[in-house]
């Protein structure tokens, strides 16, 4: 399955359609600029939920505006902030922590734990601190010898012991499957590719007890960026490849212009996110002339940086799963990034749920998409998985 035109662009082309039939009664003025450069003004207009959703869903998203979504605002507070403390790394570590347990007090996550019962430890795999969730229900017969790495999101600098867990144990108790969470390193204290070498260190001792193929690497977001950099990171060293990918809420990186400066803030889905969230942004006439944060002074030569510009590695991938929404601002990422690699071969799956934003799937355990996606994340890898 491979698109030609991204979904935003067809948004736009069905709105100036629409104008061609019915607008003659309306004024210069309510009408879709175009310039010269193909930059389109479009008035503004009125954004309902998408007649596609089902009564179930509606009732799921409102409960989302009403109780989970202001705890979004509210569980780090008493926290220090992570950018605080100058990169000291326990001053940070310290941080986090507090966030994590205030997430752990807040109804998405007390709700999702309910709804998908797993035990959850820890252990130390390659030195790295890593999370395991395995499912209260037992782990399935068929997945006794399988093994799921997921790697949470987060920007690359939040997510560790919190976000980690509602992406980790839908999956575990849905697919019957043991998952493991590396607490990666991220900015502001570290750089790339600190996260990449702390997977990679995961998932070699990994091999000691799983064949390559029997284990599955996904993340969203962030962690999708990074499932993609760690494969990237594989291949380079001739190691052996995971059995199948996900790569959810992001695609891989892509350069524009300057290496650690993706295309994907400039994408279309970035530009009708930020408008849909109260945040329209001007037409950047040029992209960001010095990478941030985590990827502050990368390597130009480091062709883990951005997979998305190196079609030879990316024809290499694994059976991979795409999935995102159409309100997902990195939707054009997911989509670009499908069509390379199904254009290069590579055996590649995409699906993007209607009316969706950022890892709606993941964040509302009442919404029923939450559980079509998670389904279809278990059947990928039972299906890739030997």
């Amino acid at each position: 399955m491979s698109y030609q035109v991204g979904i935003g662009q067809m948004i736009v082309i069905s709105a100036l359609l629409s104008v061609s039939v019915a607008g003659f009664a309306q004024s210069a003025d309510d009408r879709p600029r175009v310039e010269p450069d193909g930059t389109i003004h479009v008035p503004a207009f009125d954004l309902p939920e998408s007649s596609y959703l089902s009564a179930e869903s509606r009732a799921a998203m409102r409960h989302f505006r009403e109780v989970y979504g202001p705890e979004f605002g509210t569980f780090s507070a008493g926290c220090d902030s992570i950018w605080a403390f100058n990169g000291d790394v326990e001053a940070t570590h310290a941080a986090r922590l507090c966030i994590a347990e205030g997430y752990y007090k807040t109804a998405i996550y007390k709700d999702t734990r309910a709804k998908h019962p797993v035990k959850i430890s820890h252990t130390d795999m390659g030195g790295i601190y890593t999370e395991v969730f395995e499912p209260e229900a037992g782990i399935a017969p068929a997945n006794e010898d399988r093994l799921l790495i997921s790697i949470h999101g987060g920007g690359f600098t939040i997510g560790s012991r919190y976000f980690s867990h509602t992406e980790a144990m839908q999956v575990a108790d849905m697919g019957r499957i043991k998952v493991i969470s590396p607490d990666y390193r991220m900015a502001p204290e570290f750089r790339h590719p600190a996260g990449i070498e702390d997977v990679i260190a995961v998932y070699r001792e990994a091999l000691a007890d799983y064949e390559p193929k029997k284990i599955g690497i996904l993340g969203c977001s962030a962690g999708a960026m990074l499932t993609a950099q760690v494969v990237t990171r594989l291949l380079l060293d001739d190691l052996p490849l995971p059995g199948g990918i996900g790569l959810f809420c992001a695609g891989a990186a892509m350069t524009d212009g300057t290496p650690g400066v993706f295309k994907s803030s400039r994408s279309e889905s970035a530009y009708f996110a930020a408008a849909q969230g109260g945040r329209p942004r001007p037409v950047a006439t040029e992209p960001s002339a010095t990478p941030q944060g985590y990827f502050e002074g990368v390597d130009p030569d480091d062709r883990t940086v951005a997979p998305g510009d190196h079609d030879d590695l990316l024809a290499r991938f694994p059976p991979t799963l795409l999935i995102s929404g159409t309100r997902d601002f990195l939707l054009s990422g997911v989509i670009a990034t499908h069509r390379k690699l199904a254009g290069l071969g590579v055996d590649a799956h995409l699906h993007i749920w209607e009316g969706h934003g950022h890892a709606t799937f993941a964040f509302n355990p009442r919404l029923p998409e939450s559980d079509e996606v998670h389904q279809t994340i278990v059947d990928f890898f039972d299906r890739y998985l030997e």
